[in-house]
Formats: structure tokens, sequence, C-alpha cells
């Protein structure tokens, strides 16, 4: 099974706040948000999404936006990704 370590940085703030996480490649989009969600102790209560290779994926909420693809079946090991490779989470909309 592959693992990637992924470096969760939030933008904008100083001191900088980071997380280093071990995540298995089986990992889908939308278990990876909780994941987060629990690392950082938020609750869930704000739209978000994943930026990666210039693609917006999320989970689908009534008055949020909509994805093309199910981000339950979107996984960490669909992206290839190698060592230094980004992408962005966005949650909170309004914050950025």
């Amino acid at each position: 099974m592959k693992m990637y370590v992924i470096k969760i940085a939030l933008r904008g703030v100083s001191p900088m706040i980071w997380r280093r996480l071990r995540i298995p490649g089986h990992t889908s989009l939308a278990d990876f948000h909780h994941v987060i969600q629990i690392v950082f102790n938020w609750d869930s209560e704000h739209l978000h999404r994943f930026h990666i290779y210039g693609k917006d994926y999320g989970i689908a909420y009534v008055g949020g936006p909509s994805f093309s693809d199910d981000a339950h079946s979107v996984f960490i090991d669909d992206f290839g990704f190698d060592v230094g490779d980004r992408f962005v989470y966005e949650y909170n909309f309004f914050e950025s």
C-alpha cells in the first residue's frame, strides 16, 4: 500500500500553523477532508474544495457548488503525486 506524507500549512497565518500527515493512497478526498477537519479541530461547518491539477473536487451540499466527480470516489492515488507536488484545500470560501 502506497503512503503519502502530506504537509498542510495554513496560508496567511503567523506564526505558521501546519500539520504533517501520513495518508494511505486509497484514502478518498471525502475522507481526507474529514481527516483535515479532525487534525485542525475544525467542525466542518464551512464549504470546502480541493484544487488539484487545475480541477476542483469536493462534496456537494445544497446551496453550495457542485463538482463533476464524487469526492467519495476520487482517491489520493488517482493523482500520481510526486515529491514536491502541491494542491490547495480551501475551507470556508469567505475567508480565502
